[in-house]
């Protein structure tokens, strides 16, 4: 099972590559300003993370291409800091150009998304007569429907081009044919890449809910939020350190996902993909 192999191959790389994991760590803990900032007041939140917001825009696709390349490298046997600066300069250009086609397309995906759920829901009203209440049946199911559509109008698109930074990176692919390629080897693969997208989702889902648990109690307790559950008075060291951990957690996930991905990918092109031309086929060094 591709997934399986991908994942075992992803533990043993880590394994013999532990840098790996510090490099994803360090930039995980690079979110602590921003998760502190709440503490100095409204503006200076305000402030940094504005700031932030820029700084991840420009940094993400050299981030992203470091930490593919690095992976890949991981993969094969033993990596080090300068692969990751290496790759990430090196496929710069094409994923920036790639990241920016990707949030335009996530822009519009979400208008067109709130669009279909919004006739969802007046359609399925307009048929029922009338929703009655917030506890009735009828509404439950035209929620949910509507919910339904701007889930699936939203995320297909994602599901098919996920793999386009590994396409960039590890097949010198542009930005455009990196979409290209991810969308074409997904319909290859329908089924594995289901598994590995229901695996990623899920142990993102939980390891990501217990990260953000302590940055969100941070934010809460420094804005004075009321909540009709009170939250324990903790004291701000005990609350910046759960914020650590959170990131830590947040880092060791990273780092397995990965080069999880870039091993899965991996095992899906070593079945060949007659669609690619044959300088595609390798990995680019």
């Amino acid at each position: 099972m591709a997934v399986a192999r991908a994942l075992q191959a992803a533990s043993a790389a880590l394994g013999r590559n532990p840098i790996v994991v510090g490099i994803a760590l360090a930039l995980s803990l690079f979110q602590l300003p921003t998760q502190l900032a709440g503490v100095a007041g409204p503006d200076v939140s305000t402030a940094v993370g504005a700031v932030s917001s820029v700084a991840a825009l420009l940094a993400a696709p050299f981030v992203f291409g470091g930490l593919l390349g690095t992976a890949a490298e991981a993969l094969d046997g033993t990596t080090g800091l300068g692969t990751f600066i290496s790759r990430g300069k090196r496929h710069y250009l094409s994923m920036l150009g790639a990241y920016l086609l990707l949030v335009g397309a996530l822009i519009a995906f979400w208008f067109v998304a709130s669009l279909a759920s919004l006739a969802v829901v007046a359609a399925l009203g307009l048929l029922s007569g009338g929703l009655s209440g917030s506890a009735s049946p009828m509404f439950v199911a035209t929620f949910l429907a509507g919910t339904g559509v701007f889930v699936l109008v939203l995320f297909v698109p994602l599901f098919f081009v996920q793999f386009y930074g590994q396409a960039i990176v590890l097949d010198g692919a542009s930005a455009v044919s990196g979409f290209k390629r991810s969308i074409g080897l997904v319909r290859r693969n329908l089924v594995s890449v289901l598994g590995y997208s229901v695996l990623v989702f899920a142990g993102g889902l939980v390891f990501g809910v217990l990260s953000s648990v302590p940055s969100t109690l941070l934010s809460l307790q420094a804005t004075r939020v009321p909540l009709s559950v009170p939250l324990p008075d903790l004291a701000l060291p005990v609350v910046v350190a759960l914020v650590v951990i959170g990131d830590v957690l947040f880092g060791l996930l990273g780092s397995l996902f990965v080069v999880f991905s870039v091993a899965f990918y991996r095992t899906l092109r070593a079945t060949g993909d007659a669609d690619d031309p044959p300088s595609a086929q390798g990995t680019v060094a």
